[in-house]
């Protein structure tokens, strides 16, 4: 995979309304990495561990169905995936893979909890991400 530039989280909209000083503890909280086309970001059905934003590409939500594997979604740059179960405590509701070679921020269960603690602007856009992608997906309690 060719070099990919970092990614600037002041650059993302899920942080354009935050401080210079809430984006610095932010950046601290997440881990940046290159992932190949074809690899498994999250896998339905397994315990939530990581929060993913989208820098570069683009990844491919999909769930089981009677009928087989069924696509639900592409995310792509400025996109986030994986906190709906991190904020419901729940196991993975659907699989992420690359569609595309991938550059991505990546945070533990605890660093997301940090994250929306420091930036109530993020905590914000992201539970009403998880509001409509639940709903979306029928998982709404």
């Amino acid at each position: 995979m060719e070099s990919a530039p970092q990614i600037r989280i002041a650059d993302l909209d899920l942080f354009a309304d935050c401080s210079k000083a809430e984006l610095r503890k932010i950046d601290s909280l997440t881990t940046y990495l290159q992932l190949s086309k074809d690899r498994v970001l999250m896998k339905e059905g397994s315990p939530a561990k990581q929060f993913i934003i989208i820098g570069s590409g683009t990844a491919r939500i999909s769930r089981e169905t009677d009928e087989g594997t069924a696509k639900v979604a592409d995310v792509g740059r400025g996109e986030f995936i994986g906190e709906m179960e991190l904020l419901a405590g729940t196991p993975r509701a659907a699989t992420a893979t690359a569609a595309t070679d991938l550059v991505v921020l990546v945070s533990s269960a605890s660093e997301f909890q940090s994250m929306l603690d420091i930036a109530p602007s993020v905590a914000r856009k992201v539970r009403r991400a998880s509001e409509l992608r639940a709903a979306s997906l029928d998982l709404a309690a």
